[in-house]
């Protein structure tokens, strides 16, 4: 019996960087699927959000399809400084509105701040994934890395912090 490409069933294999097979629980798939669960929890909370706050986070969608598409093929993601100028602005603009500064907080006031907090940290795994896999790159596989993801993935956390704070 001839097996048709989609159904080869599961060998414990994915396609990884420069779509070379790898197991599934190696660190690129590690890092590059707790980006993709990120973006989802990010649609998530899009979905409860209004115009600016929804073009914000559809756009911060659209970052993490690029920054995934440079972790498969190399190379350097050409945005880069431009969307994390762009996510530090906004983060300062959250930031103002947030009233209770220095006040612990406790997520679960409404369903927004909520699923705003989960893209935190989701965020935040995504980014201990990413270092993971930028040591891999670096000291087994002798590859350069895109220092500005890492640093993308740091500020977008502090903004989705003042984002979720600001929905109190």
């Amino acid at each position: 019996m001839q097996l048709n490409m989609s159904e080869k069933g599961d060998r414990g294999i994915t396609q990884g960087e420069c779509l070379l097979e790898v197991s599934k629980n190696s660190v690129f798939p590690e890092a590059v699927g707790a980006i993709d669960d990120f973006q989802a929890r990010l649609g998530s909370a899009r979905v409860l959000l209004k115009s600016d706050d929804k073009k914000n986070v559809f756009e911060i969608e659209k970052d993490l399809y690029e920054v995934m598409g440079v972790l498969y093929l190399g190379g350097k993601w050409r945005r880069a400084e431009e969307r994390i100028e762009d996510i530090d602005d906004r983060a300062e603009q959250y930031k103002s509105r947030v009233k209770n500064l220095g006040t612990f907080l406790i997520p679960g006031e409404n369903e927004t701040e909520s699923r705003i907090n989960l893209c935190r940290t989701g965020c935040r795994t995504a980014e201990r994934k990413i270092v993971a896999l930028k040591i891999d790159r670096e000291e087994n596989e002798k590859l350069d890395f895109d220092e500005n993801i890492l640093k993308y993935f740091n500020r977008l956390s502090y903004l989705l912090n003042w984002m979720w704070r600001s929905k109190f």
